[in-house]
């Protein structure tokens, strides 16, 4: 579904009941550029979506609106990005109609996935086209924003560079498939520490954008994973030395290059082939403070 200015979202047959699919993310490149007059931060990313998901399933029933959440750690209240994606439709369209919201999570929370984001963006989409509701690219891209910075991108999907604050996305070709491992070291991080730990006068590496952006649309993936940087990766590896031992375990497993996704702490690895990836996951799985997830880029036909 596009995000193009002016162009009218549908929500086409009305429906009961929808089987939905939200695909997590890595970061390809993360910089920060500078901080915003609203308290934000401009940034510029090269973001892939990835097959591993959570599933959500919106059905009419009930009063109102309720979450149903098949994990103990996430909230089936209004902190759950469901819920308020849900009451945000509701009140700004005025809709009576109840929804029941039911999601299974398999994205880690908190990680640098943006397995939240990629939950509201489905939920958004999805209940466009069960309420039939009608509006614009901008009034789609200004309701994600509402939602999280990530949820632009994840009404999309696919590949694209990430500028502003989230609103500025240029879509680009899919990398060819690529398996990819994850691993969630088990600390606590949050992306308002993340934010307060980086010095932007202090960054000396940054990503080469452009240069990522050509290696995709050339389908080169060992230069892309040779591209791959983020600058919060040191803020972390500083404070989590596991971190820097993450990437370093990929790198020696025949991975075309490794790195942290989003604000974190989730290392990933760009592997050269399956065999690889698990055998790079199985090496990882040895340790107890780790969560390891085998999977490969992704993208979907919207």
């Amino acid at each position: 579904m596009s995000l193009e200015l002016g162009k009218a979202v549908e929500g086409g047959k009305p429906v009961k009941e929808l089987h939905l699919n939200a695909y997590a993310k890595i970061n390809l490149t993360l910089d920060v550029l500078g901080e915003r007059s609203d308290g934000y931060h401009d940034i510029e990313s090269v973001m892939h979506t990835i097959a591993l998901h959570d599933s959500v399933t919106l059905r009419e029933a009930g009063a109102g609106v309720e979450v149903l959440v098949h994990d103990g750690d996430v909230p089936n209240d209004h902190r759950n990005l469901v819920m308020r994606t849900a009451q945000l439709l509701r009140e700004t369209f005025r809709v009576e109609r109840s929804v029941q919201i039911e999601l299974t999570k398999r994205i880690p929370v908190a990680a640098g996935l943006g397995g939240g984001s990629a939950d509201a963006a489905i939920t958004l989409l999805g209940l466009v086209q069960m309420w039939k509701l009608r509006l614009d690219g901008r009034e789609l891209l200004g309701l994600g924003l509402k939602l999280g910075s990530d949820v632009p991108f994840f009404l999309e999907g696919g590949a694209a560079v990430v500028r502003g604050r989230g609103e500025r996305l240029t879509l680009l070709p899919p990398l060819p498939t690529t398996w990819v491992v994850l691993a969630r070291p088990q600390i606590p991080v949050s992306t308002t520490w993340a934010y307060k730990q980086l010095n932007l006068a202090a960054i000396t590496v940054r990503p080469k954008t452009p240069a990522m952006i050509t290696a995709i649309q050339r389908e080169d993936v060992r230069e892309a994973g040779r591209l791959v940087r983020n600058v919060f990766e040191d803020v972390m590896a500083s404070a989590y030395p596991i971190v820097h031992d993450l990437k370093t375990g990929m790198l020696r497993g025949e991975a075309y290059g490794a790195g942290m996704s989003g604000t974190g702490p989730t290392v990933y690895g760009l592997m050269a082939n399956e065999a690889a990836a698990q055998k790079v996951a199985d090496d990882l799985r040895s340790r107890p403070d780790v969560d390891v997830f085998v999977t490969r880029t992704f993208a979907e036909v919207r």
